[in-house]
């Protein structure tokens, strides 16, 4: 054989989600063919080193999400003299890895300030970079617009400007949060809430690529338009950018409508004669309020005075009747379709920190497969201090209903229910039983009976679950409300001395693994720290601590309850 001149290595796997959802089932996928295949490469011709032309991506260098793998290509090549990495710009014509972009990904990818490049173009980009003098080095073949609406990538905004923006970009941000507030100044509250309302459509309709941001329905769930995780965070952010404020990570969840969405932005943004309020993040009120209140006295160790704190705060809240909950329940919101038989309809938690969200990741593991729902209940809005149920059996009934607005009349179900959730999913699934309903299945996700921190080895539990809770408040810049402190113990509050009755319905307890920071683990495994249920259940391991297992580990906790389910009908 002649010996090898030159070597180009093409390979690529693209599997795009935002940093705080990557997990190593996702990874490992995307990194293989990369950096496995390009090290490998460079190990077995160290001796007697080719060309070597790496097919990289200009994402890994504006920041893309999922794209980290080019960055180790675009480094391996500043290190190897004969080594020259190529990062791609997109090319018009499509690929197995771009014919998967919709023309939402496809805007957006417009909106950094790039262009598709025609084939021939690309072609004799190529040349030139690998008969030119470019080995050791990183060359950006792409081809860039000489405007592009909005701010361009920031690496290319000596190379692209910023144009006038459209009429359909002004119906958006409309020039950022001194623009808007010159807008809202001196309107009526009908008129302001329009503006808002167009603001947030206009925005949406960006993220979207939706051609038509004026019809998109204020009260449709932003979920079911087609947002994902990559475009929550976008909107997120572009609505902070128009504002002035710092949003919560939660945002579309909290609030999944664009008329929610812009009920919110009316109460934080204020009084326009003032200046726009900057955002609150960690406590609301840095000086004192129930949250800091309740924040110091964890970290003093305080934990089960904290909990009965926010047992007795809870008795100021508003509540409401059975007769009632029609008027207070919050819709079901869908985060997957799909053929499959069983649908899910998920509970979330009852913490501080709790709502739809939790399941986002989880229900984006069933797209194309199967039906999944969640349930809300009241009370987890942010800076809205909602009536609450006034008995466990208000709460009860209303999930009931809920659930029964998700599901067909003959439609096998599996209700999920997480952490605290559990204990309400249980409590669903007894009252279906009660009333000649019977679902396929019930999973609990890491639950605990509401006694947990009662029992002998368990005192570390209160401590550990307030503790996640707020580290996750620090890691997500999240705001923690009193409403949403008052809401958790009065769920709390109506739990007391409750426990599960054993039901037909067959029961899965998903136990996490990894144990919570100031967990008490017994070396001689006398005492067990993980999930446990009281009434006859199946159980099963899964990676990841009480909160990760839907958070970076989402993944293999669906496919554990994917494979439940596979087996129950």
């Amino acid at each position: 054989w002649p010996p090898t001149s030159a070597i180009i290595h093409t390979a690529g796997v693209t599997d795009d989600t935002p940093l705080t959802t990557l997990t190593p089932q996702r990874l490992h996928p995307v990194l293989t063919p990369k950096i496995d295949g390009a090290h490998l490469l460079h190990e077995l011709t160290r001796h007697n080193p080719p060309t070597i032309v790496l097919f990289s991506s200009i994402s890994g260098l504006l920041g893309g999400a999922a794209q980290a793998a080019y960055t180790y290509l675009d480094a391996l090549a500043t290190n190897h003299p004969t080594t020259t990495s190529l990062a791609w710009g997109l090319w018009q014509q499509e690929s197995d890895i771009t014919a998967r972009l919709s023309s939402a990904d496809q805007a957006r990818i417009a909106r950094t300030g790039l262009r598709s490049l025609p084939t021939e173009q690309a072609l004799a980009l190529f040349d030139a970079a690998v008969s030119g003098r470019a080995r050791g080095s990183v060359v950006v073949p792409a081809l860039l617009a000489p405007t592009v609406e909005g701010t361009p990538a920031p690496l290319l905004r000596g190379l692209v400007r910023a144009a006038r923006p459209s009429a359909r970009t002004r119906a958006g941000a409309g020039g950022g949060a001194a623009s808007l507030a010159g807008r809202l100044a001196g309107l009526d509250r009908e008129a302001r809430a329009e503006v808002l309302l167009e603001l947030v459509r206009g925005e949406v309709g960006t993220v979207l690529d939706h051609p038509a941001p004026g019809t998109i329905p204020g009260d449709r769930a932003l979920i079911e338009l087609g947002l994902d995780s990559l475009t929550f965070v976008e909107l997120r952010n572009r609505l902070s950018t128009a504002t002035g404020l710092r949003l919560p990570a939660t945002l579309t969840f909290d609030h999944p409508t664009p008329q929610a969405v812009a009920d919110l932005l009316d109460r934080e943004l204020g009084d326009t004669a003032r200046e726009v309020r900057p955002g609150r993040t960690g406590v609301s009120g840095a000086g004192g309020g129930l949250a800091a209140i309740h924040r110091r006295m964890h970290e003093t160790g305080k934990h089960l005075q904290a909990a009965e704190l926010l047992l007795a705060v809870s008795h100021v809240r508003g509540q409401f009747g059975a007769a009632e909950r029609d008027r207070y329940a919050r819709p079901p919101i869908r985060l997957a379709t799909g053929p499959g038989r069983v649908s899910l309809v998920c509970f979330p938690a009852l913490s501080a920190i709790s709502g739809p969200h939790e399941y986002s990741r989880f229900g984006q593991v069933f797209r194309g497969e199967r039906n999944v729902h969640v349930v809300p209940s009241p009370g987890f809005t942010d800076g809205e201090a909602e009536a609450l149920p006034d008995s466990l059996e208000t709460l009860v009934q209303m999930n009931v209903e809920g659930l029964r607005a998700c599901v067909g009349e003959d439609e096998p179900f599996v209700i999920v229910g997480r952490s605290m959730g559990g204990c309400v999913a249980h409590a669903v699934a007894v009252a279906l039983e009660d009333q000649g309903l019977r679902p396929a299945g019930l999973a609990l996700i890491d639950s605990y009976p509401i006694d947990a921190a009662g029992q002998e080895g368990m005192e570390w539990w209160l401590g550990g679950m307030i503790g996640g809770m707020l580290d996750r408040i620090d890691r997500f810049d999240m705001t923690l409300h009193d409403d949403r402190l008052t809401t958790m113990g009065l769920y709390n509050r109506l739990f007391v001395g409750w426990q599960p009755k054993p039901v037909q319905t067959p029961i899965l307890l998903l136990r996490a693994t990894e144990p919570l920071r100031g967990t008490t683990v017994d070396p001689e495994g006398r005492l067990d720290w993980r999930a446990y249920w009281p009434v006859a259940h199946e159980s099963t391991d899964i990676p990841g601590d009480h909160f990760t297992t839907l958070e970076e580990r989402s993944d293999t906790t669906a496919q554990a309850i994917r494979s439940w389910v596979d087996g129950l009908v």
